[in-house]
């Protein structure tokens, strides 16, 4: 079972939901209208073997990670902070000592970005081979009553992206993917800068390839990427910044001005465009020396049974 086959069964619910669902599966987050006002929800996971080693990971960093890779969705949406909620599953004989570190760090996490730790659940793995399973589940609200969705490319618009992508994750298990800083006040940054002119956004978690087909599927157009233009790590090639995941930057298209570098220095740079979808041609190419030489929407991190 391929992971994106899952999800498109999932997505095709979609209609059967009520009108208080205002954002539904298939986004970062979900949103419900509540009393009059805009609730912003996401859950995410962490797997001891999957999305971290124990084993060459410090607890504190585990923990980190736990929470920040759902606040990353908060940004993807560039919206505010709530409250988080921790599921736990450990293995039996993970030990208090060890426990109480893992939970420490995700509270002091959760407290450094305004996003405090108000509940959740703690079971045990009846088998000790079982793997370290922490679910966290974030809540946010829309800034200005507006959160940015995967659904709003249009065509002639420019694709941007922040930071520097590839090599995320290290031989090791160690790397950028455990201390990213999710890009919630950028992203809230642009979305005030550039208000309606910020037509799509999304968090680069599986790579640029799949988040920018995403992107390209939801709003119903075709994105080109230039090879040349995006920003690699260094020592690392256009196709590996592309394939790879767990970059956690914003990728975003916009109509108009957007700058070059926002307030605490992070640099936005112009990848690519948005045309209009036509024929039978797939959701995004790489273009390099002006030919198209890949579909780039299978290049990219999925999960696979």
């Amino acid at each position: 079972m391929r992971e994106f086959e899952l999800l498109r069964h999932i997505y095709d619910a979609n209609a059967g939901l009520g009108d208080d669902i205002t954002i539904p599966p298939g986004d970062d987050m979900a949103m419900i209208r509540l009393a009059g006002r805009e609730l912003l929800a996401a859950i995410d996971q962490v797997i001891d073997g999957r999305h971290v080693r124990l084993a060459t990971t410090p607890l504190a960093i585990v923990g980190r990670k736990a929470i920040t890779r759902s606040l990353s969705d908060i940004a993807a949406m560039a919206a505010r902070p709530v409250g988080a909620l921790v599921a736990v599953v450990l293995p039996p004989d993970f030990g208090a000592e060890r426990a109480e570190a893992l939970f420490d760090a995700m509270r002091a996490t959760a407290a450094e970005y305004d996003c405090p730790l108000i509940g959740g659940d703690i079971a045990f793995h009846a088998d000790a081979t079982h793997p370290l399973t922490c679910s966290v589940t974030v809540l946010a609200e829309p800034v200005n009553g507006r959160a940015i969705t995967r659904a709003g490319a249009e065509a002639d618009d420019v694709v941007y992206v922040t930071g520097a992508l590839g090599g995320a994750v290290l031989e090791d298990g160690l790397g950028k993917h455990l201390t990213f800083e999710p890009r919630i006040p950028e992203a809230i940054e642009l979305a005030g800068a550039l208000g309606p002119r910020l037509h799509a956004m999304i968090d680069l978690s599986d790579g640029l390839g799949r988040d920018a087909s995403h992107i390209a599927d939801c709003s119903g157009v075709r994105i080109e990427i230039d090879a040349a233009r995006i920003p690699c790590t260094a020592g690392v090639d256009w196709r590996a910044a592309v394939g790879g995941g767990e970059d956690y930057e914003l990728l975003f298209t916009a109509g108009g001005d957007v700058p070059a570098q926002l307030a605490g220095g992070l640099a936005v740079t112009a990848i690519g465009r948005v045309s209009p979808r036509r024929g039978e041609g797939g959701p995004l190419v790489i273009i390099r020396d002006g030919n198209e030489i890949i579909t780039g929407d299978e290049l990219g991190w999925q999960h696979e049974s």
